[in-house]
C-alpha cells in the first residue's frame, strides 16, 4: 500500500513504548513475536494486546469469523479484504484505531498473511512510536504469505526515521527495484544515503526521484538538496 504521508510528518518525537526483554508469544504456527502491550483498548493494539479473552469474547470472535466466511468463504481472501480495509483506514483516513481493528479481524481469519504483520508494524510505529517492535513485525511480515510490494519501502522508511540509515539503505535500494514508479522510496533512499555520509551519491539519487506521489516529496527533496549542497 503506497503511503500518502510526507516524510517529515513522521519525524515528530514521541514516547517510545519498548520494554526490554519482552516475552514471546506464538501468534501463528511456528511464528512467535514479542508480547508487547499498550494502554489502548485491546482491539486497537496488535494481536488484541495479547489479552486473555473471556468465553464470551471467544464466542464473539467465532461469530464474526462465521459471518465473514458466509460472504467470502476463502479465509485468505477474507483476511485480504480486512487488510485492505485497514490500509485504507490508516493511509486514506489517518484512522489508526480503526486500522488496527481491521488488522485484528484479519488475524482471526488467517494469521499467516503478511499484511497483518505489515499493518501491525505500521500501527506500532505510528501510534506508539515503538520502532523496535515495528522492526520486528516488518521482519516477520517478510516471511509470511503474500507480502506487499511496498513492504521493504515501509520497513526502510521506518528504520530511517528511527535513526538507523545504514540498515534502512539496503531495504530502500530493494524497494526502488520493487516499485520503480514510486517517488517515496527513491526519496527516502536519497536521505538514507546522505545520512550515511555520501553526499555526492545522495545528490545523484535525488536527481532520480520520480514517479507517483512526487508531489508529496517535493519539500523533502528541496531540503535534501539544501543539506547536501546539490
Amino acid at each position: 500500500m503506497k503511503r500518502l504521508i510526507p516524510l517529515l510528518i513522521w519525524l515528530a518525537a514521541a514516547t517510545i513504548y519498548a520494554p526490554a526483554h519482552a516475552q514471546k508469544a506464538e501468534v501463528a504456527p511456528d511464528v512467535s513475536v514479542s508480547r508487547k502491550t499498550y494502554p489502548v483498548p485491546a482491539n486497537e493494539a496488535p494481536f488484541f494486546n495479547f489479552a486473555e479473552k473471556t468465553e464470551g469474547q471467544k464466542a464473539a470472535d467465532q461469530k464474526l469469523v462465521a459471518a465473514v466466511l458466509e460472504r467470502v468463504p476463502d479465509r485468505s481472501r477474507a483476511a485480504g479484504t480486512a487488510i485492505d480495509a485497514g490500509m485504507r483506514a490508516f493511509l486514506g483516513e489517518n484512522d489508526i484505531a480503526t486500522a488496527a481493528k481491521r488488522f485484528n479481524q484479519a488475524y482471526l481469519l488467517d494469521p499467516q498473511q503478511s499484511g497483518i504483520y505489515h499493518g501491525f508494524a505500521m500501527v506500532a510505529e505510528a501510534r506508539f512510536k515503538d520502532f523496535a517492535y515495528a522492526d520486528e513485525l516488518y521482519r516477520v511480515a517478510a516471511r509470511m504469505k503474500s507480502p506487499s510490494a511496498s513492504l521493504r519501502a515501509d520497513h526502510g522508511r521506518m528504520l530511517l526515521f528511527a535513526g538507523r540509515p545504514g540498515e534502512a539503505k539496503p531495504l530502500l535500494e530493494q524497494a526502488v527495484k520493487d516499485t520503480p514508479d514510486w517517488a517515496v522510496p527513491r526519496m527516502n533512499l536519497a536521505w538514507a544515503t546522505l545520512q550515511t555520509g555520501n553526499r555526492d551519491e545522495a545528490c545523484r539519487l535525488a536527481a532520480q526521484v520520480k514517479g507517483t506521489q512526487m508531489e508529496n516529496v517535493e519539500r523533502d527533496l528541496a531540503l535534501l538538496r539544501q543539506k547536501a549542497g546539490c
